[in-house]
């Protein structure tokens, strides 16, 4: 998802007694045919509208992946229209995968609503357009969904400095840090939001009968979609504006279409080093508690002044362990830092030092029923993130020619 902001030339504007400038609303609602709400009194029986305003509307036929909105003078200084699309959507009838290179996903929303309004683009100022959040998702294959939907459930009880877990949605989706204004971070399972999209296409084509269903129906439910969800879980992030700002980035749109594919995945690895770094150092099973006694003693003995071999520290760190398999990482962390949030963790980082991990530690809840063997189970593989016969799709403008509804859609 991408979403940006076009300021509306000078010469339509409204110029008021304030200095400000606001969108001729009326104008819009007549020669656009946009819907407006607002306010109607009437003035010696003459109607008149007072403080219109435009909600968010989704274009209709093949761009229901596409919204916009007419926004009056608010913090940005001047209106503009927002437009905010999914440029894989947009491009190819689904989400399960597609590309990362800024300027074709930038412009396939801007050509999408060009092609929906030409004459109202006209009236815009695109050279000074902005993005205000861009949304980047790489894909982490697991053997099937239901080892995918394990490690998902160990992803929900990880947290990390600042970052913690605000929401879980059903059994497939965890937010951290949602709502914040710089960047949220989400994980979920595709297979099951693909069946819920077919299954929501499927209804709307039984009750309407227009072709644009038909062919996205085929296009996400073909055999190399469907190989590429199964078993995937996607680690998602949702950049505003000003988190890319203080990552040096230049938001104009003339400007942002210049960085690199390379780039964003620099920008993505740099939002999820929390997560990752919570699956650091794994190199022990923790499910196997004689193999992470061996590995405490090896890590924490001591030889002793009459050169004895001490394992004190290694058997107290254990049973530091055995309290978190036991009643849980978080119950045992509250329980010890009502005493010492120091000796929580200083325990805590010596089973780190004995090859254990962050999140395998976390992972532990109290129920069995929510643990698996995890030694560095999630790997992003960024060679694997597209079917091995991809090709770029063509530009919507492209598109247009073979496909001439793309051009029906206001």
């Amino acid at each position: 998802m991408i979403k940006l902001s076009v300021p509306f030339l000078d010469e339509f504007t409204l110029q008021l007694e304030s200095g400000k400038a606001e969108p001729d609303m009326v104008l819009l609602m007549r020669d656009y045919g946009m819907s407006l709400e607002g306010c109607v009194r009437y003035d010696n029986g003459l109607p008149i509208h007072e403080r219109l305003r435009h909600k968010f509307e989704s274009l209709p036929s093949y761009f229901a992946s596409l919204a916009y909105k007419v926004c009056r003078d608010d913090l940005k200084g001047y209106p503009y229209i927002a437009i905010q699309g999914n440029p894989a959507k947009l491009l190819t009838g689904h989400n399960v995968f597609g590309s990362d290179c800024p300027e074709r996903c930038t412009f396939a929303v801007t050509q999408a609503f060009m092609l929906a309004f030409p004459e109202l683009c006209n009236i815009l100022d695109w050279f000074h357009s902005t993005v205000d959040f861009i949304d980047v998702t790489y894909t982490a294959r697991l053997a099937n969904d239901k080892q995918a939907q394990q490690a998902l459930n160990v992803l929900k009880n990880l947290s990390y400095g600042q970052m913690k877990v605000s929401e879980c949605s059903h059994e497939s989706t965890v937010y951290w840090n949602r709502g914040s204004q710089h960047l949220v971070r989400k994980a979920y399972l595709k297979a099951p939001e693909l069946s819920k999209r077919i299954h929501e296409l499927n209804r709307k084509l039984a009750k309407e009968k227009h072709d644009h269903y038909a062919q996205q129906i085929t296009a996400i439910t073909s055999d190399e979609v469907h190989d590429m969800a199964k078993g995937a879980i996607r680690f998602e992030t949702r950049l505003y504006g000003r988190w890319l700002r203080d990552k040096g980035m230049q938001l104009a749109l003339g400007k942002f279409t210049e960085y690199t594919s390379e780039k964003i995945t620099e920008l993505w690895r740099l939002a999820f080093q929390p997560v990752f770094k919570c699956f650091e150092g794994a190199n022990v099973n923790a499910q196997d508690h004689s193999q992470v006694l061996d590995n405490l003693r090896i890590a924490h003995h001591r030889i002793t002044r009459t050169g004895n071999v001490s394992y004190s520290k290694a058997e107290r760190l254990y049973d530091f362990y055995t309290a978190i398999v036991r009643d849980g990482y978080l119950s045992t962390k509250n329980r010890i830092c009502e005493r010492s949030r120091a000796t929580f963790m200083r325990n805590q980082d010596g089973l780190l030092h004995a090859g254990l991990s962050l999140a395998q530690l976390m992972q532990f809840t109290g129920e069995q029923t929510n643990v698996i063997p995890l030694i560095q189970l999630i790997n992003i593989d960024f060679s694997k993130q597209l079917p091995d016969n991809w090709q770029e799709p063509l530009s919507l403008q492209e598109q247009a020619k073979l496909r001439p509804a793309l051009k029906l859609a206001s």
